[in-house]
């Protein structure tokens, strides 16, 4: 027996119908729904000024942050990583320098249902510059993670910090 046009219709209908309740249903039911990171960025360049020794000063972070699930995602630690990877001119520091540890404050410390942040904070460099002759730099790439109530992240900046000196 075959199915006549209108109970292919009915079922087509019938299909529909299932399909919209379902894709109307993902925020709510949870299919689909994710916290996820992207988009790490810290500040391109700093100028060390001349003359200094020791001085202080912030990279500042920013890493955005998506909650499709159906409850709030605290953000429980953050921490950090940092390599030097690129010198030029008269770096008078060692070559293969790493840093990291615990992010002190960050904000916000959480992201609502369905929301979307960016996570934000600063991290402490220092520099010290006699006055090279030449243009100096050096660049440093960063790797993040953060622990949360949704899992464990880790993401790399898409760009990189470089300390510059300038010539005198």
């Amino acid at each position: 027996m075959t199915p006549k046009p209108a109970q292919n219709a009915a079922r087509i209908a019938a299909l529909v119908a299932v399909l919209a309740t379902l894709g109307a249903c993902v925020p709510i039911c949870g299919i689909g729904a994710k916290f996820s990171v992207s988009n790490a960025r810290v500040d391109p360049n700093y100028n060390c000024p001349y003359p200094s020794e020791n001085h202080s000063y912030d990279v500042h972070v920013g890493i955005d942050a998506s909650n499709t699930l159906s409850k709030t995602v605290t953000i429980k630690s953050v921490s950090e990583t940092d390599q030097l990877v690129k010198t030029a001119g008269d770096w008078n520091g060692p070559k293969t320098a790493k840093g990291g540890g615990p992010v002190k404050a960050f904000a916000p410390q959480s992201v609502s249902s369905g929301g979307n942040a960016t996570i934000n904070f600063t991290i402490p460099f220092e520099c010290s510059n006699s006055g090279p002759s030449v243009t100096t730099y050096g660049e440093f790439t960063f790797r993040f993670t953060l622990v949360t109530s949704a899992g464990t992240y880790t993401i790399d900046s898409a760009n990189r910090h470089r300390l510059s000196f300038p010539s005198s």
